[in-house]
């Protein structure tokens, strides 16, 4: 996938990847349904990044894109899209803390760093008035992703 994923197992690779689906489904709970702006912002926040110059994970965006948008249609229709299922949503994005921990600390900040402009994006991408307050108070609450726990330790990096 790309080599700062090297120290890990192909399962903890596919949850940091699945991470972008339970986000999505998240945001959507929070407001009890998934449009096609939140799908469509998914999927084309996905697809850029795995072509932007400068991203440290484009081969990790890569290979999510190439079954992303069949993934996430799979898993909203695995689960409700409603406020019940929030906790759901959460436990499986908190999955992730383990894995960060175990990264090396400028990466685990990175995907952090995206998990959570991802999650903006998609709050973003539907709802409001005339594109005023897109973001809903739930969303609000929500697109920080405090589920996943800040990386403190700061080892030497080489």
């Amino acid at each position: 996938m790309t080599k700062y994923f090297d120290s890990i197992s192909s399962e903890d690779k596919e949850i940091l990847a699945e991470a972008f689906i339970n986000i999505t489904l998240l945001i959507a709970s929070s407001d009890n349904k998934l449009t096609q702006k939140e799908i469509d912002e998914a999927v084309n926040t996905i697809k850029v990044r795995g072509y932007e110059a400068n991203s440290l994970f484009s081969e990790f965006y890569d290979q999510i894109n190439l079954t992303f948008k069949d993934d996430l249609e799979k898993a909203s229709h695995e689960h409700n899209i409603d406020k019940k299922e929030l906790d759901y949503y959460t436990r499986k994005i908190s999955r992730v803390n383990a894995i960060l921990e175990r990264l090396p600390t400028a990466v685990a900040k990175q995907l952090i760093k995206d998990y959570k402009s991802f999650a903006h994006r998609i709050a973003n991408s539907d709802g409001g008035i005339l594109g005023f307050a897109k973001i809903s108070i739930e969303e609000r609450n929500l697109i920080n992703l405090p589920m996943i726990m800040p990386i403190m330790h700061d080892e030497e990096e080489e």
